[in-house]
């Protein structure tokens, strides 16, 4: 089977996984002409890596380790990658997948929903060219200091089947749900993906919350928000009766919390049809306003203070 080759998450620094049909909507955009841009950032807190609440199996694919630094990673190879691959009927493909490898792992729907803990839109903060590509764009997601509270609003695929059956020639390998090669939609809530146009915030601060790995998602001419990638901001530590992401928590008005900002350089559209759409998208944020009203406020406090010093201390 013509599979990804994902590889074990680095320890000394972040891992991004790439899902291959992000890849493939990057070229056709390329060679259409058509846009393609990154459009929301969503941090998740996994759960602790430990059987039989979160983990899987891969003896089967010949992945003999537990260690989940590798088994993630191959498992999504292995399923997540091979939901891709089949005759799909929705553009959501990507994200449906990745909810279903995590349900594979042990995780119900409902905590998979829960472990979304905020959404933000992204900015692309510069575009790099490159000879005999389309280069690369610098993109930033943003959780800021003051969070409101997020509403979560899904939305169900009624175009997927209960039963999605694997193509018959390109079977030969990979994790399936029964011994028929067929991958099983039957659960409702397997059908469900965000609803980013029906996510609301409240007028409430949410005072506190966690993530430790960020999915990072892209709209093309579909106008559809895909699920691109997930960065895996550390790996998973050894806490010797389970593995865990570390996790980093966003405390709203602490004094000691500033937020946290996350720039990617990631491979990307730079055609006119993509700039267009990237400036109006930079142009209306709520969080991303918010952060750069702030920093700009910052900056001319600094410059304020650097002038008066330099009257008084000449």
């Amino acid at each position: 089977m013509n599979l990804p080759i994902f590889n074990t998450l680095l320890s000394d620094q972040s891992t991004y996984i790439t899902f291959s049909k992000s890849l493939l909507d990057l070229d056709r955009a390329n060679n259409n002409n058509t846009p393609y841009f990154f459009s929301k950032m969503v941090a998740l807190n996994l759960p602790e890596y430990k059987n039989p609440d979160f983990f899987i199996n891969l003896a089967s694919v010949a992945v003999l380790t537990s260690n989940p630094n590798t088994v993630i990673p191959k498992g999504l190879e292995y399923y997540a990658e091979n939901i891709i691959r089949q005759p799909f009927p929705s553009e959501n493909v990507v994200e449906l997948a990745f909810y279903k490898f995590l349900n594979k792992c042990g995780l119900s729907y409902v905590d998979i929903h829960s472990s979304i803990t905020f959404i933000n839109k992204i900015a692309t903060s510069n575009f790099i060219y490159a000879e005999n590509n389309n280069g690369w764009g610098e993109i930033v997601g943003v959780i800021p200091n003051k969070c409101l509270q997020l509403v979560k609003a899904f939305k169900t695929i009624s175009a997927v089947p209960n039963i999605i059956p694997s193509d018959a020639d390109n079977n030969a390998d990979g994790l399936f749900d029964n011994g028929n090669k067929e991958f099983l939609f039957s659960d409702p809530l397997a059908k469900q993906v965000i609803d980013f146009d029906n996510c609301t915030y409240n007028e409430v601060i949410d005072s506190s919350f966690d993530f430790n790995c960020l999915l990072v998602f892209y709209q093309d001419s579909f106008g559809i928000d895909k699920l691109h990638g997930i960065n895996f901001i550390n790996n998973f530590d050894n806490k010797i009766t389970s593995y865990q992401l570390p996790v980093y928590t966003q405390k709203t008005n602490d004094a000691r919390s500033v937020g946290y900002q996350f720039k990617m350089n990631m491979k990307t559209c730079n055609n006119e049809a993509s700039l267009i759409l990237v400036q109006d998208y930079n142009s209306d944020g709520t969080h991303w306003n918010t952060y750069f009203n702030t920093l700009t406020k910052l900056d001319t406090f600094l410059e304020l203070q650097m002038r008066t010093d330099n009257i008084i201390l000449p």
